[in-house]
């Protein structure tokens, strides 16, 4: 009877095996996995291995699952019915019941759904291994799945998903966490890129032939009262290392001070611009 015991007790070690192993691989982040297999986690490569392969995975931790619980259970009724006769089968049933729904369901589900990228690097090789060996029955069990499905006319491998690729995405922005100004930046920020398609250049860009580009070289006087001058006009203050559309400088100042001082000068009113240079960029 002992030997019987510590059975049932392998049986339901291996049953949260299976549960908890659906769950961590069904439920891992799929970017995740692919980033740390270009990393070189080998185990990660192993997970998008088997989820490329969900039919067999799935059949296989199915066939497992309810091949050790039914042992268990027909095991558990043995020892019942051997101590308490034919009342022994209710009592095994809701021994059993309690059994596999606690330590063999809820726990490493549970485990698995709130540690799933975790628990699926951790579980891989050996769900691997257990679709390898289980792969016969596995493909057995397949076949006759597809035959059902067509004898009902059913096409299971057709369906596709409610909405579009970018509304997924959307939906995966919407829930990053977080309600902090950073992370609601973020969210406006990835939402702009879904919508490019539909965004004009003259929306987020400014034509060059209407950017006054001023002289980064004059005195910063005369910097301050040209972008004073300027107002209502995008400008950008060169920099000589940086590449321009075109180079604009002044054509004519009145001074009203004596010799060379800047500081005492006023813009003309019908000041001038002259394009020195163009470039292609």
């Amino acid at each position: 009877m002992l030997v019987t015991f510590s059975a049932i007790g392998i049986l339901l070690l291996l049953s949260a095996f299976f549960s908890g192993s659906e769950t961590a691989l069904t439920a891992a982040s799929r970017p995740l996995m692919h980033q740390l297999e270009r990393d070189g986690n080998r185990r990660a490569g192993t997970v998008n291995r088997l989820y490329e392969k969900r039919d067999m995975l799935i059949g296989s931790i199915l066939l497992g699952n309810n091949l050790v619980n039914i042992l268990a259970s027909a095991l558990a009724t043995s020892i019942m019915i051997g101590m308490y006769g034919e009342t022994g089968i209710a009592y095994a049933t809701i021994a059993m019941t309690l059994l596999i729904l606690i330590f063999a369901e809820i726990l490493p589900k549970t485990y698995a759904f709130y540690h799933a990228d975790r628990a699926a690097l951790a579980v891989a090789p050996l769900v691997k291994g257990c679709v390898y060996v289980l792969a016969p029955v596995t493909g057995t069990l397949h076949f006759l799945v597809q035959g059902i499905f067509k004898l009902f006319g059913i096409n299971y491998q057709t369906g596709r998903a409610v909405g579009s690729s970018a509304e997924l995405l959307r939906g995966a922005i919407d829930l990053h966490a977080g309600k902090g100004e950073a992370v609601v930046r973020e969210r406006a920020m990835l939402r702009s890129v879904l919508d490019l398609a539909n965004v004009d250049v003259s929306e987020i860009m400014v034509h060059r032939k209407n950017v006054v580009m001023i002289d980064a070289d004059l005195p910063p006087a005369v910097l301050a009262d040209a972008i004073d001058f300027a107002k209502g006009v995008a400008i950008d203050v060169g920099v000589p290392s940086v590449a321009r559309a075109w180079r604009l400088s002044l054509l004519r100042y009145r001074s009203e001070g004596a010799g060379d001082d800047w500081s005492h000068g006023s813009w003309a009113s019908d000041i001038r611009w002259e394009i020195l240079s163009s470039y292609v960029l």
